[in-house]
């Protein structure tokens, strides 16, 4: 009687294939006709084939990731829908630019960007943030975060990706202790230190000429506490005047740089006017004498603006100041003063520090935050420090 050799009965088309490679793992294969190939492991036969069953239930349920492009091909067509939405007027040049950088320095340079939509899995996105967390800051960590999770979002509203898609359901965030850049502490300019300042601002050579193009803007923004934008593009048509004849200034607009695009220019960035970024920070601030006395200088100092002849602050030849002249003014100022360094951002914390230790209720410091342009609990979380001593103060009351 002739052997009969028992042969194992042929997987059906469809089903997929399952065998043991030559490190002893097990692994799955699937192929379908539309789909890209997918491939499983494990240490053995049955956790294999579970996988595989699961991932050909998405499949004739409809859920499966069919997408074929890499996360790299996928963002270039997330960032394409998210400049329509600039020329749109629904997003913001200079939100599209943070945008783009992200992904130009953090995503793109990185192995995740080769991996296909449809294989990428939690633990890509956890080891890219991982490698982020010695080296960057907490922002800039959830800013390549929040990139892939709305780039995902938008691949489930497009249906390029489906509904049940979600490889950042176990991504974990670090805490901003663990990160290797910390956030940098707000400046305050002692108030010692302020009149000196200020004096130096204003001074005027002996040819009756300011000593400093830029001192009295840069006082006004300690009497107003303006961002370095707003100040840019404070206007004429700003100025109000109420029945007593109090004036004040309204913010409507700011001064944004963006990358230029037009590839016939040389230069890197541009500037534009913009509204602020967030509807609050659309305001009407009272100016008090020495703001105003600022003003009068700048307005009489300064020639006609080249943007738009309702524009306030400029260079000499009518353009907008750069943030380097702004910062060089006040460096110069700071070294004529045997002063230290300190950002023109410290101008906005420093004129918040001061109005907040005149408050004495929470509605007094509400309207701080008005006059900031900032939320409530920001301003709180940001400015408000108690000391060791004034809560000694506090319980020997008791």
């Amino acid at each position: 009687m002739a052997n009969e050799t028992a042969t194992k009965p042929r997987r059906s088309k469809g089903d997929g294939t399952i065998f043991k490679n030559n490190k002893g793992r097990w692994i799955a294969r699937y192929n379908r006709k539309g789909m890209p190939p997918k491939e499983f492991s494990g240490k053995t036969k049955a956790e294999v084939k579970a996988k595989l069953d699961e991932y050909k239930f998405l499949v004739q349920s409809g859920e499966a990731v069919s997408l074929k492009l890499t996360v790299e091909q996928y963002s270039i067509k997330f960032l394409n829908y998210k400049s329509q939405q600039v020329i749109r007027k629904n997003l913001k040049q200079t939100a599209y630019d943070r945008t783009e950088s992200i992904f130009e320095s953090h995503i793109k340079p990185h192995p995740i960007s080769r991996i296909l939509m449809c294989n990428l899995k939690a633990s890509d996105i956890q080891g890219l943030i991982d490698e982020l967390q010695p080296k960057y800051s907490y922002s800039t960590i959830r800013k390549v975060y929040l990139f892939l999770h709305s780039m995902i979002k938008y691949g489930k509203t497009e249906k390029d990706l489906p509904k049940t898609y979600d490889p950042f359901l176990t991504v974990e965030m670090p805490d901003e202790s663990a990160v290797g850049v910390k956030t940098k502490q707000i400046e305050i300019i002692p108030e010692e230190s302020i009149e000196i300042i200020k004096e130096m601002a204003l001074s005027y050579k002996s040819d009756g000429t300011l000593n400093y193009r830029y001192g009295p803007a840069l006082v006004f923004v300690l009497n107003t506490g303006l961002r370095e934008g707003e100040l840019l593009a404070i206007s004429r048509n700003g100025i109000q005047q109420d029945a007593e004849g109090r004036k004040s200034i309204h913010i409507s607009e700011t001064v944004s740089n963006v990358k230029n695009r037009d590839k016939r220019i040389s230069k890197h960035y541009t500037q534009i006017i913009t509204p602020p970024k967030y509807p609050r920070s659309n305001r009407v601030i009272p100016l008090n004498q020495e703001a105003l006395k600022c003003l009068n200088i700048m307005l009489d100092t300064y020639g006609q603006h080249q943007i738009r002849n309702d524009l306030i602050v400029c260079t000499n030849t009518g353009n907008f100041p750069t943030s380097r002249n702004i910062q060089e003014t006040l460096d110069r100022i700071l070294r004529k003063c045997g002063l230290p360094h300190y950002g023109t951002h410290a101008l906005r914390h420093t004129f918040a520090t001061r109005l907040l230790s005149k408050t004495s209720s929470h509605q007094d410091i509400k309207a701080v935050a008005e006059l900031l342009g900032d939320d409530y609990k920001v301003v709180i979380k940001t400015y408000l420090h108690t000391d060791t001593g004034g809560k000694h103060d506090l319980v020997d009351q008791l």
